[in-house]
């Protein structure tokens, strides 16, 4: 009886630790929760994404904002998480352009454990690759994928592309 309770104890601490965890959907910031409500309305988000956020995933509180369109205003760079092992699973720019809603301009929605940076009006992705025997934790190379605003088209495109 008494291992019981203490495997239950351990148990509830772990959900506490998991709920309070610091960007947990539990504790979000006023910009995740605005995110998170633009990317369930909008059209272009997947499914998958959105079932995601609807099912333990949440919008990273990690949210750059960086002028990367050019248009002299901040636009926001979002990555949503997974709440799972799979990490932060898609990438969204959302710009205010001209006007004064954040429209959607950007979006990669099947990623794994990817990170961001906006630097220079440059917005980079990177991935991980694994190769056979990778640890989760350490794969053997990275994917950076460096991302600029085409003014002409307006939409990104894909400048640069290294392995690391």
């Amino acid at each position: 009886m008494r291992r019981l309770s203490v495997l239950a104890a351990i148990a509830a601490g772990a959900v506490i630790a998991l709920v309070l965890a610091p960007g947990s959907p539990a504790r979000q910031t006023a910009a995740q929760k605005l995110f998170r409500e633009k990317l369930l309305d909008d059209r272009a988000v997947s499914r998958d994404v959105k079932t995601r956020l609807r099912k333990g995933g949440f919008v990273d509180r990690r949210i750059q904002f960086a002028d990367v369109t050019g248009e002299g205003r901040s636009d926001a760079i979002v990555l949503v998480h997974s709440g799972g092992s799979a990490g932060r699973i898609a990438l969204y720019v959302f710009s205010a352009g001209t006007g004064d809603d954040l429209k959607l301009v950007y979006r990669n929605q099947r990623l794994y454990r990817v990170t961001a940076r906006a630097r220079g009006g440059i917005v980079t992705y990177t991935v991980p690759l694994f190769d056979r025997g990778d640890e989760l934790c350490c794969p053997d190379a990275r994917r950076a994928t460096d991302l600029r605003w085409d003014p002409r088209r307006e939409r990104f495109r894909v400048v640069d592309r290294r392995t690391t």
